[in-house]
């Protein structure tokens, strides 16, 4: 299935890029505005998951800061979910706040998020850190006030584009336009970089796969981000027998 809508024009600079995905412009009184985004396919979440996720960020606690809340989402190991519970919080906390909210896609090596929202994959946040292309922002399809800035193509060079990311300025711009910026990093034991990943995020959720994650695993993780950046574990895959009513009197 195709997506309707073009790709975000050239512009000067970053900031512009942003301003111009938040308010786009009326071409004239009595014109729409023009749409200059992409948009995503609609994504179906089912509302447990939604509320599951709706749990997982209000029981964080953010420091009090200008701009956006930074908050990253990671596993020890692939196919765990992390990327599937970016989204729904990401969805959640746009739905809630009614704020624009971002959807930062960092797992640059394997990049997912296209396979989620039907988008092509084409150029994203690798060639913006590398100065070889303009911001490429998504506008979610529902809710409206959520955004997605992909990561590009696969890179092999993933560390050093991570490096540069971590030292780079393009979150402090980020910031300002966003109320809560939600980043799915790459799983921790897959790459040699993990350090850099916690130092992008105000907050880490990391998440485990009930039956399949390790202690072991989980315990290395915890060792790599350290345990003040992460704000909690998510369990994923669980089956209860019992009933939620009753789990909550538990």
């Amino acid at each position: 299935m195709t997506i309707e809508g073009t790709r975000l024009h050239a512009v000067n600079s970053l900031s512009e890029s942003i301003v111009t995905a938040l308010k786009p412009r009326s071409l004239a009184p009595g014109y729409a505005a023009r749409n200059l985004l992409e948009a995503t396919h609609p994504l179906a979440l089912a509302p447990w998951f939604i509320d599951r996720c709706r749990r997982a960020y209000l029981s964080i606690d953010f420091e009090k800061q200008d701009g956006a809340r930074v908050l990253g989402v990671t596993s020890s190991l692939r196919h765990e979910g992390k990327t599937s519970i970016a989204i729904g919080i990401a969805a959640s906390v746009a739905s809630d706040t009614q704020r624009p909210t971002l959807l930062l896609e960092c797992d640059l090596e394997r990049p997912s998020m296209h396979r989620y929202f039907d988008f092509r994959m084409g150029p994203g946040l690798a060639d913006v850190v590398e100065g070889t292309g303009s911001l490429r922002i998504l506008r979610a399809t529902a809710p409206t006030n959520l955004f997605v800035i992909p990561s590009g193509e696969p890179r092999e060079d993933a560390s050093r584009l991570f490096y540069q990311l971590s030292e780079g300025q393009l979150l402090e711009e980020l910031r300002p336009h966003f109320g809560t910026i939600v980043i799915d990093l790459p799983p921790m034991l897959d790459i040699g970089y993990s350090s850099l990943a916690s130092q992008l995020s105000d907050r880490i959720l990391l998440v485990a796969k009930y039956g399949v994650t390790t202690i072991d695993d989980l315990e290395k993780t915890v060792f790599l981000l350290g345990r003040k950046s992460i704000a909690g574990v998510i369990l994923n895959g669980t089956e209860y027998k019992t009933p939620e009513w009753l789990r909550r009197l538990l």
